[in-house]
This record gives structure tokens, C-alpha cells and sequence, in this order.
């Protein structure tokens, strides 16, 4: 279940959220490196965002409070 209420949340992609619930449960959770889902969120940000050079530890630390596995 996520937050839906606009006033509170304003992302409205059920793709992101996927995304990111599994990315929390791979990566903080499990303690996985989760590398596929840590690009895919910065491509689902990026593409939101329509830039395509955002930095993928600014992204991971912004939405996850993570840092870029090397």
C-alpha cells in the first residue's frame, strides 16, 4: 500500500512504486546490491524528470537515503 493522496504524494507511476518497494526489501532489507533495480530507478527518475544526466548516487540517496554500490 502506498500514500496516493496528491496534497501528500506526487508521484502518480504504480511502476515506480513497484520499484522502489522492491529496491527497499533488495538493497536495505536483504542487504542484495540489487544493481538491476538500482538502475532502473534512475532511468524511471531521470525519464520523469526528462533529464538523462542525473547522477545515479544523487537519485539512490534522494528517494532510498542509499549510496551508489561501485
Amino acid at each position: 500500500m502506498v500514500e496516493t493522496d496528491g496534497k501528500r504524494y506526487q508521484n502518480t507511476h504504480d511502476e515506480y512504486d513497484r520499484l522502489t518497494m522492491e529496491l527497499i526489501i533488495s538493497a536495505i532489507g536483504l542487504g542484495e546490491p540489487a544493481t538491476d533495480l538500482r538502475a532502473g530507478l534512475v532511468e524511471l527518475t531521470a525519464r520523469a524528470s526528462e533529464k538523462s544526466d542525473l547522477p545515479s548516487g544523487a537519485v539512490e540517496h534522494s528517494v532510498l537515503g542509499l549510496r551508489s554500490e561501485s
